[in-house]
């Protein structure tokens, strides 16, 4: 809001080039949107805490949509990137769908922000027994021990300098979502190495609710 309003005042102090407006409603369109996506996101986590019975759970094959999840994130290659997809066939599990692929997405899209230029992503999914793993892997700049456990934190983000354009909620809404589904979302990370997100269910879950 500040952005914006500095933005708005400055165009307004005196005439200016088109270049110069241009600019300033450019400025002004990525900060909206900004806040746009935070009241999105604000909004999600109310809803999941206080009217859990707004999200169906259904049978999900849950192989078919890591697999198309990744299809589609697949083609983003920001930074040169590549991201590899290894889903064990036939993994059936009783979740909600839009929250299944978001929790995927935003555990992809953190691994692009944080990963280095022409790096790796990998994603696999597998059954253990009665437990199913969604691990998203990546070979970017990893995250200091001291970070680790924040890192799920609503809005924390660590070192400023290191940071993407995110607004701190993708990884404290994938926990919730997990959560949500009765699994838990772990993190292994060395710095400059890479990190590792798994999250593990129980294949016959019930929703924490």
């Amino acid at each position: 809001i500040a952005v914006i309003a500095a933005q708005c005042e400055l165009s307004l102090a005196e005439s200016r080039s088109p270049e110069e407006y241009e600019e300033a409603l450019r400025v002004i369109q990525n900060q909206s949107r900004k806040m746009s996506r935070l009241i999105n996101d604000m909004l999600d986590f109310t809803r999941l805490e206080v009217s859990t019975d707004r999200y169906v759970m259904e049978p999900i094959d849950f192989t078919e949509l890591v697999s198309f999840v990744c299809a589609d994130m697949a083609l983003i290659r920001e930074k040169g990137i590549t991201l590899q997809c290894e889903a064990e066939e036939g993994i059936l599990f009783c979740g909600n769908r839009e929250l299944l692929t978001r929790l995927l997405t935003n555990l992809i899209s953190n691994a692009y922000r944080y990963g280095k230029e022409n790096g790796h992503i990998w994603v696999r999914l597998r059954k253990e027994n009665s437990k199913i793993r969604l691990a998203v892997q990546d070979d970017g700049i990893g995250i200091a021990k001291e970070e680790q456990q924040k890192i799920f934190q609503r809005f924390y983000q660590a070192d400023n300098s290191r940071s993407g354009p995110g607004i701190g909620l993708g990884l404290s809404m994938a926990q919730e979502i997990a959560h949500f589904h009765g699994g838990e979302i772990t993190v292994e990370s060395d710095l400059e190495r890479g990190s590792t997100f798994t999250v593990c269910f129980m294949s016959e879950s019930e929703p924490l609710g």
